[in-house]
């Protein structure tokens, strides 16, 4: 019966061939929008993914990193005191502007750190060679993509940028470090970073701790709650209240959920619409199976066969597909992430959807007159 299904399916070549593309165009729709979707979630915490680190402290108050006021220096002593502090990491975390050649104004977000690893930026194109590339005075780091819109158009090693009115120079070029708002990322050393979001001096927007212990985390924190002013957070929750406060929060967020949502069930009303018709092309043949004897079961089976092979080749190609086009999209600044739970997701869909899709078909199969095939 299997040989029999497998041979009925590929017998007719065009039918088959558009049951496959229908199949694959549901599982890149249902990919490519849940892989928007991580890729946004991605993108509102990137710095937090890559400085790592065990604890944040922010100001009291603040609920999403890019809102966050300033710490004074002296507040550095209070977040090492504890002995399970192993390293105490400023970060500058801002908006600035700069003048372009042709005279227009452009809006960035500084990121400030020390050298060291984890480093800023990630993902190197250009320069960068050595973590002291940005050691030097008003050096930065900006992402390959955003070079025409800060007016860079030769070289960009070297190239100088007018930040708050201060030259800066181009010492490195990443790739991929991009915000999900669109605005520029400038990298630079923390002094650097200061004088170009209008910071005094040992002032940051925040701490990064990184503990000799991880057990110790809660007894930090108890320390960091001691002081009214601070507040403490692990990275997963500080990533976690970042990603909601733009995903809920935003409107921006709340569509791309709605979109994914849709895409997700759109591919799957698609596989389920595609192997339904695929059984109704097939209807003949089950008539002719009736009328020989074949019993339920094997009905049943000859149906799952076909939207088992229809189901993997398809979500296979369609899942291929969606990678390359998240590739040429985020070559072109649109971050789109196929992770492995992404992918999960859009198969149980497209699985669940093909159950279903199968039930029906079985129930219409069992229902044919075998009689049909003598008319």
């Amino acid at each position: 019966m299997l040989l029999i299904a497998w041979k009925s399916l590929v017998h007719d070549r065009s039918r088959f061939l558009a049951a496959l593309v229908g199949v694959a165009f549901a599982a890149v729709l249902a990919t490519v929008q849940g892989g928007l979707y991580e890729g946004f979630l991605y993108t509102t915490s990137s710095v937090i993914t890559q400085l790592e680190g065990d604890i944040w402290v922010t100001a009291q108050g603040v609920k999403v990193l890019d809102n966050v006021e300033p710490l004074s220096a002296g507040s550095r002593s209070i977040v090492a005191e504890h002995g399970c502090v192993a390293r105490v990491r400023p970060l500058v975390l801002g908006f600035s502007w700069l003048r372009t050649k042709d005279g227009s104004r452009e809006t960035v977000r500084v990121v400030g750190t020390e050298g060291g690893e984890p480093f800023m930026p990630w993902n190197m194109a250009q320069g960068f060679g050595l973590p002291s590339d940005l050691d030097g005075p008003m050096r930065v780091a900006v992402d390959e993509l955003d070079l025409k819109r800060l007016g860079i158009d030769g070289p960009p090693i070297g190239a100088s940028l007018a930040l708050m009115n201060q030259r800066a120079y181009v010492a490195a070029v990443a790739r991929r470090a991009r915000s999900f708002t669109l605005l520029p990322f400038v990298f630079a050393r923390v002094d650097n970073a200061r004088r170009m979001t209008s910071l005094s001096d040992g002032q940051v927007t925040a701490w990064i701790l990184d503990l000799k212990s991880p057990s110790c985390t809660k007894d930090v924190l108890a320390t960091i709650a001691r002081h009214p002013q601070l507040r403490g957070w692990t990275t997963a929750e500080l990533r976690s209240e970042t990603q909601h406060f733009w995903l809920v929060m935003s409107g921006a967020g709340a569509i791309l959920a709605f979109s994914a949502l849709m895409g997700l069930l759109v591919g799957g009303v698609t596989v389920g619409q595609t192997l339904y018709a695929a059984v109704r092309d097939h209807e003949v043949e089950l008539a002719t199976l009736r009328a020989l004897g074949a019993s339920p079961w094997e009905i049943a089976s000859f149906v799952a066969v076909q939207a088992s092979v229809l189901t993997l080749l398809g979500g296979l190609i369609g899942v291929l597909s969606a990678m390359g086009i998240a590739d040429l999209a985020q070559r072109g600044g649109l971050e789109i992430i196929v992770s492995p739970q992404v992918v999960w997701e859009s198969a149980l869909v497209l699985v669940c959807m093909a159950l279903v899709a199968s039930i029906v078909s079985v129930r219409r199969a069992l229902a044919i007159d075998p009689a049909r095939v003598f008319r």
